[in-house]
């Protein structure tokens, strides 16, 4: 089953990224254009996004390829050491600098409010799904880790909810608010 699953994800991404490349990806010339010193394709997805490092700062960036050109939309600055994709449908995803993990809005989710709505302070983090009724889809929320403890942090504001005082995720009380 779980090598089925490999096989199924990787075949995907071999067609998301031919997908990409039978449009015509001008990757020397949107490098150019970004001032770019590397791009790497989001291979999960046939959706044009792909992260960048700049040339300069050395710092990594999303954008979405608008499928003309070099036309390309900002996701998330090139400000960060590194950053993980959005998941699909993810209205957040993480961000980067010096070891330490923050939170950026999406801005398919959020348009002109796309930002990072907490600042690169955290050791780890950890998306929760808590589902209400049996056939909803759920809440998101999140648990981050601050000198080694589990709390609580509203994503879309970064105000910490819980005491920064649990050792595991399982220790961790249930959210007592709403997200």
């Amino acid at each position: 089953m779980i090598k089925t699953r490999i096989t199924i994800a990787f075949l995907f991404s071999l067609f998301s990224i031919s997908i990409v490349t039978a449009q015509g990806f001008p990757e020397q010339a949107i490098k150019k254009k970004l001032k770019a010193r590397k791009i790497e394709m989001d291979e999960g997805n046939g959706d044009g996004v792909f992260k960048a490092k700049s040339r300069k700062t050395r710092k990594w960036g999303m954008y979405q390829w608008m499928y003309e050109g070099t036309k390309v939309k900002e996701l998330i600055p090139m400000a960060y050491d590194s950053l993980r994709y959005f998941p699909f449908n993810g209205a957040f995803t993480a961000v980067y600098n010096n070891g330490k993990v923050g939170i950026y809005l999406s801005a398919w989710t959020f348009d002109e409010d796309a930002k990072q709505t907490i600042e690169c302070k955290y050791e780890d983090y950890r998306r929760v799904r808590v589902r209400k009724e049996e056939y909803s889809m759920g809440t998101i929320y999140l648990a981050m880790k601050k000198n080694g403890l589990w709390g609580w942090v509203d994503w879309m504001t970064g105000e910490e909810k819980s005491d920064f005082a649990f050792e595991t995720l399982d220790d961790l009380p249930f959210p007592q608010y709403e997200q």
